[in-house]
């Protein structure tokens, strides 16, 4: 079987690799480890590259592969994370990682909460706006600061912050809106415990994999992950849960819950915060989360009596039995 890889590096878009404004795109060190991953598995892998060149590919000559392992971000748009998985369902190409639906809705994240509160599943309070004007500074002066401030449409922690007096609002919001013109989200600030809950499979055979917390050097709670940790070697993932059980298996249930009611494809990723007191709080999906050495799909793998490449092999026989 030929897998056809889908993935955007930053030098696609003319972006330095130091450029931390946007992070979703993959080096080209994960390229290579996901590759020879999925050859481990039995597969001969060619390159693609991002959305422009698969429709190339795909308008110049016979399409040489049976399935396209996605992990392409795109660029641009809020629908970014949709383009290879249109081309993909047009013509009729299977593709491991969420349809159009999946991966539009988890890049709302305003409309996810939404639909995640109506699972009975606690989330922020928040504020939603496309402009500054004296409702919204009302608005955010009663959810009081700190607050988290972020585009309602970006993945990878762009353009977070934590926000702690109204001139930074004002400043950091008018930056935004420059920046990614897309809308805002400033949500309430969750004091306590950054977590992530990884998940493999499709509908009722949907497996959440363990939680993985986010924590500084020294082990203690870091307070916004935002995307300079993103590449912070003092900032480590711990499968260590300090929570209860019961705290634990709620996570599960709640990740599981959200991937099968959104009809999320072959894996996704659950962000949440914990108060000390083990209450939860649900933050975003990610449709198509890392799948670099050391994630935590890797460090959940290990614990599981899995190896890297065993992980990737799943993903790709959720996908085959899916479309089979």
């Amino acid at each position: 079987m030929k897998i056809g890889f889908c993935y955007d590096t930053k030098s696609d878009y003319g972006l330095e690799e130091s450029n931390l404004e946007y992070t979703d795109f993959v080096s080209l060190h994960t390229v290579s480890e996901i590759a020879k991953a999925i050859e481990r598995c039995g597969y001969e892998v060619g390159y693609i590259g991002n959305a422009q060149k698969l429709n190339d590919l795909i308008n110049t000559s016979r399409f040489p592969y049976d399935m396209i392992f996605n992990i392409a971000e795109g660029f641009g748009s809020r629908n970014r994370e949709t383009f290879v998985p249109g081309l993909a369902e047009l013509h009729q190409i299977p593709c491991t990682a969420s349809d159009v639906y999946g991966m539009a809705i988890n890049m709302n994240k305003y409309h996810t909460k939404i639909l995640v509160r109506s699972l009975g599943i606690p989330t922020p309070k928040e504020v939603y706006f496309t402009s500054l004007d004296s409702s919204v500074l009302q608005a955010v002066r009663e959810l009081g600061y700190p607050f988290v401030l972020k585009p309602n449409g970006e993945g990878g922690s762009m353009g977070l912050s934590l926000i702690q007096t109204e001139e930074e609002f004002i400043q950091k919001a008018t930056t935004l809106i420059e920046q990614y013109t897309f809308d805002l989200l400033a949500e309430e600030y969750i004091e306590g415990s950054e977590v992530t809950v990884p998940i493999i499979g499709n509908r009722s055979s949907a497996q959440a994999l363990g939680v993985v917390t986010i924590l500084n050097e020294d082990l203690s709670d870091i307070s916004l992950y935002d995307n300079t940790l993103k590449y912070n070697d003092n900032v480590i993932n711990s499968i260590d849960f300090q929570y209860s059980d019961t705290v634990r298996q709620n996570l599960l249930n709640y990740s599981t819950r959200i991937h099968r009611f959104f009809d999320l494809r072959d894996y996704s990723r659950m962000d949440f915060r914990i108060r000390p007191d083990g209450s939860i709080y649900f933050l975003e999906i990610n449709a198509m989360p890392s799948l670099c050495r050391g994630c935590s799909f890797e460090q959940c793998g290990k614990a599981m009596g899995l190896e890297y490449h065993e992980i990737i092999g799943k993903i790709i026989d959720a996908a085959r039995q899916r479309y089979a």
